[in-house]
């Protein structure tokens, strides 16, 4: 390991993160056993316009790389100083993933095996207040001239690397860097490798959180460590901003998928975190209402804008509502025509349901065809009732349950295998009340239209365990 050789990179870019940002100046330091063995830098034509901000931060404008050679002319030249060393900066995930876009541009692979110095002066150099190259340098009493150009800082990065390798003489905590196997070897700049390794592979919710600790980022999964390790490797803009400014890692274990869905949902609208799209604009949804027609029939509609004063059902696609019409017509073997299913004819003829009782042709009466609809109701009821739905725990010797007040997500909880509800309200003595949302309807609706063998527990007759009718009409 000593006499490995190590290529000391820092590149100067158009901005703009990770993908679409382009190199505009390059400065590569060749160390090996301490000596500065070879050395190449130059500016690049980037091919595009440099940002104001840009030429502001690092002096670097469009007249100064327009004469400069475009990176395909100096591939070879970057390749070639590169091979066989181990690749170095300061934030290595920034200034690698650029390079090999750069090459993967120009049709060329390029990999290496590579060290942050972030990380490895925390490692060897803890308790600064600040890992930014300028701020340690400061610290530690490291000449840093010619900020944010590569020659300057890339100077700055070898003396930093000189002066970790003086603290880790044997080369140990390099070594362990390099060979590290885990996703740790992805991580943010400013995140820490033990909170890593302590992340679960269980089922719940996780944050990405600042430096103040709050949430940048909530999401669910099935394995937490697994899916963060992913966001680790995933190379896009908005990933890149998020790990820079992630500084730590938190989670909370649900036991069940479902629970980690809706409490995912509870978070997001009550931290609104800058780095999650999902769930922040609100949608309408399909109400299913009815009302009596001139003729005296009951008639069901779907609509997402109007107010009605009755409301029996909510579907968030249209698709789920007119599965769960057609399900509902055949069962009850209600009219297409007034189950909201067909609109501009005299009578019903739908593809698919054959089973109309005739209302729509007089050969039914009406007081008839109405019980149909009222036992219809019925059904539909169900899924407006009271209940709590049993899911599993976060370990063996517990349980989970979903509280649906009406039909409404009101909270979850956990419980004892061993503990029994002898009376329908014991099961408030373990309720986390939350507040519902159209989200979180959403996602209920869903769960209950397709879940099959859902154990539901009626808060009406508690003590009983049902089994709610499949609902094959989603299968």
């Amino acid at each position: 390991m000593k006499d490995a050789k190590f290529a000391i990179t820092d590149i100067e870019t158009t901005g703009n993160g990770i993908k679409g940002n382009r190199i505009t100046e390059i400065c590569v330091i060749v160390v090996q056993n301490g000596e500065l063995i070879d050395q190449y830098s130059s500016l690049v034509n980037p091919s595009q316009s440099i940002p104001l901000y840009i030429e502001s931060l690092t002096g670097i404008n469009d007249e100064m790389v327009s004469n400069a050679p475009q990176f395909s002319e100096i591939a070879d030249e970057v390749e070639k100083i590169t091979r066989d060393c181990i690749f170095v900066a300061h934030n290595v995930s920034f200034d690698y993933n650029i390079l090999r876009a750069e090459f993967t541009n120009i049709n060329r692979d390029f990999k290496r095996k590579r060290i942050c110095t972030v990380r490895l002066t925390k490692k060897l150099i803890p308790g600064l207040f600040s890992y930014s190259l300028g701020n340690i340098c400061t610290s530690i009493n490291i000449p840093h001239f010619d900020r944010h150009r590569a020659g300057g800082d890339c100077e700055a990065t070898v003396t930093l690397f000189q002066r970790c390798v003086s603290l880790d003489p044997e080369y140990e905590v390099i070594t362990e860097f390099l060979n590290r196997k885990t996703g740790a070897s992805y991580l943010p700049p400013n995140f820490k490798n033990s909170d890593f390794e302590k992340l679960p592979k269980e089922t719940g919710v996780y944050f990405f959180k600042d430096k103040d600790g709050i949430p940048l980022y909530i999401g669910k999964a099935k394995n937490i460590k697994s899916r963060i390790k992913s966001h680790f490797q995933e190379r896009s803009n908005r990933k890149y901003k998020l790990m820079q400014e992630t500084y730590s890692i938190d989670y909370e274990l649900t036991g069940n998928e479902f629970l980690a869905l809706l409490r995912e949902s509870d978070l997001i609208l009550k931290y609104y975190p800058k780095f999650n799209k999902a769930q922040k604009k609100y949608t309408k949804p399909y109400t299913l209402t009815s009302y009596h027609n001139q003729k005296g029939i009951e008639v069901f509609a779907l609509h997402k804008n109007k107010i009605s004063p009755v409301n029996w059902m909510k579907f968030y696609t249209r698709e789920e509502a007119i599965k769960f019409m057609e399900y509902v017509c055949e069962k009850f073997e209600l009219c297409p025509k007034y189950a909201g299913l067909q609109r501009g004819v005299t009578t019903c003829d739908h593809y698919k349901i054959h089973s109309c009782s005739g209302v729509c042709k007089g050969q039914i009466e009406v007081d008839d065809y109405n019980d149909r609809v009222a036992h219809a109701l019925d059904f539909i009821n169900q899924y407006e009732n009271s209940c709590l739905i049993m899911e599993k725990g976060r370990t063996k010797e517990e349980k989970s349950f979903i509280y649906l007040d009406k039909g409404r997500y009101a909270g979850y909880g956990f419980i004892n295998n061993s503990e029994d509800f002898s009376h329908p309200e014991d099961f408030r003595n373990y309720l986390i009340p939350q507040k519902n949302s159209s989200y979180t309807d959403r996602l209920v609706s869903r769960y209950i239209n397709t879940k099959k063998n859902l154990n539901k527990l009626p808060l009406n007759s508690i003590e009983e365990v049902i089994e709610n009718e499949p609902a094959d009409w989603f299968h």
